[in-house]
């Protein structure tokens, strides 16, 4: 219970035992902050506690360096500093506890490690953006046949211009798909990275929206990046369990299915106008082929603008011409009528 300062009284609540002082030691130490000095026959009468138990508060309120004797009365007691003496002894707790904690974590780590291999090395938790970006290299490095993903934006660890393996092994001739959320697009430099990618052959296709960014190694092994605030140690799981890799399969395989692939801009590059034949001999200008690939993947006329380099007037007016040539009422009619000559 609190006694009002007002009063003249103090705590009878311990405020010092987190630094290691036990209930006399405080009393004691509180009396002569209060006093200034005491002597020890003053301080029996004045507390309630017994003689010896007051002699030994003392000797250990001294080797603790919080009150110090005058010189020419050993038996007169003075409260150093409160701000200095018990400051000291903040101090030395708080390292204590940093080194508690330094062992808490090293106990954790060896707990991960040891239930890692209770599950026979079928998962491993995979902690910083480093050990992660060595960890994506390897899966990288470890396919033989196909490499399939998902990226969403913002990147957990390692984004695309980060991580230089992904161009390494597009050099071995291994099938890359990889599926992108819309947002992803925003980024300024996501065209550029999309054009090199299919320049490499990689098939990406555009999603409205991804549950995980994961990259998946011949439907064998799989790293999954952990969700993490801004100021978090980014994390991830590497799965080699069959059991836990086939729905991250199936889910790639339902999402590469509804998605809208996008394709290399080469392929149009020789085509600077529209051919006036009839459906499927129509070919679209480099321009308004990325025009309506964004479009159709779902970007707004704006976005669109901004991905392109282009006004937004100059894009509505691509729309409107591409809608013309196709003979479509809308947008949605546009997309069908774009299938029907080849032109998606």
């Amino acid at each position: 219970m609190l006694i009002d300062p007002m009063l003249g009284g103090r705590s009878t609540v311990p405020m010092l035992a987190g630094l290691g002082l036990g209930p006399v030691e405080e009393d004691v130490y509180q009396h002569l902050v209060d006093r200034g000095e005491s002597t020890t026959a003053a301080l029996g009468a004045a507390l309630d506690h017994p003689a010896d138990a007051i002699a030994e508060a003392l000797v250990g309120l001294a080797g603790r360096g919080l009150l110090t004797t005058t010189p020419d009365e050993p038996d007169r007691f003075v409260a150093g500093p409160p701000i200095v003496t018990l400051g000291s002894l903040l101090a030395a707790r708080r390292d204590e506890l940093h080194q508690v904690e330094l062992a808490i974590t090293e106990l954790a780590e060896r707990h991960r490690a040891a239930a890692n291999r209770d599950m026979g090395g079928l998962i491993e938790i995979v902690t910083g953006v480093q050990p992660i970006s060595r960890r994506l290299f390897q899966v990288l490095e470890s396919a033989d046949h196909e490499i399939c993903g998902f990226t969403k934006s913002p990147p957990v660890a390692v984004g695309p211009r980060d991580n230089p393996a992904e161009s390494v092994v597009a050099g071995r001739g291994l099938r890359m798909r990889t599926v992108i959320e819309q947002s992803y697009l925003a980024d300024p430099d996501s065209t550029a990275d999309i054009d090199q990618a299919l320049g490499r052959g990689q098939e990406i296709a555009i999603a409205a929206q991804l549950p995980v960014s994961m990259i998946i190694a011949d439907s064998a092994i799989a790293l999954v990046p952990l969700l993490a605030g801004p100021q978090e140690t980014p994390r991830a799981v590497l799965i080699s369990s069959s059991g836990l890799l086939s729905p991250l399969v199936t889910l790639f395989e339902k999402t590469w299915g509804e998605a809208y692939p996008l394709r290399p801009r080469a392929e149009n590059a020789d085509a600077a106008h529209y051919a006036e034949g009839g459906p499927g001999t129509a070919r679209l200008s480099p321009l308004d082929a990325a025009i309506l690939d964004l479009l159709l993947a779902g970007l707004t006329d704006r976005a669109v603008a901004n991905k392109v380099g282009v006004s937004l007037r100059t894009v509505t007016r691509r729309i409107r011409h591409m809608m013309d040539i196709a003979g479509a009422d809308n947008r949605i009619q546009l997309g069908w009528r774009a299938a029907q000559r080849g032109w998606i």
